[in-house]
């Protein structure tokens, strides 16, 4: 025999036996099939509600250490500006910048409380 008529008569029998396996997965005629992918993640508007809110938490706790470290390196521009101008002129930006973010971090966290609440109570009425 040749080497490609074995390759063939391989191939050939490797389809009969995959075929034979799936044979096993097949649906009946009137059965309704399982879903192919499980669902991960959410599935209502409570989940999604979750989510949302977990991704924001992230953020403004995150938003909440950069603006801790804003404050500490606006502290340590005022010890070192020695009485210049433009040094202290840019710590007090930078602890501006700072309280401006943390405000931002808590109107944040108000709008996820507010839109939580107002969707769960929209939910159960």
């Amino acid at each position: 025999m040749s080497k490609k008529s074995l390759i063939t008569i391989g191939l050939m029998v490797a389809v009969l036996a995959l075929g034979i396996g799936t044979s096993a997965f097949a649906v009946n005629p009137g059965d309704i099939p399982g879903p192919i992918v499980n669902t991960v993640g959410p599935t209502s508007i409570s989940g999604w509600v979750d989510v949302l809110i977990t991704i924001v938490r992230w953020i403004y706790t995150i938003i909440f250490i950069v603006a801790v470290l804003f404050i500490l390196l606006a502290a340590f521009n005022f010890i070192t500006s020695k009485g210049d101008a433009v040094k202290t002129g840019t710590a007090k930006k930078q602890l501006l910048y700072a309280v401006v973010g943390i405000a931002v971090a808590l109107l944040a966290y108000g709008v996820v409380t507010l839109v939580r609440t107002s969707l769960q109570s929209g939910l159960t009425q």
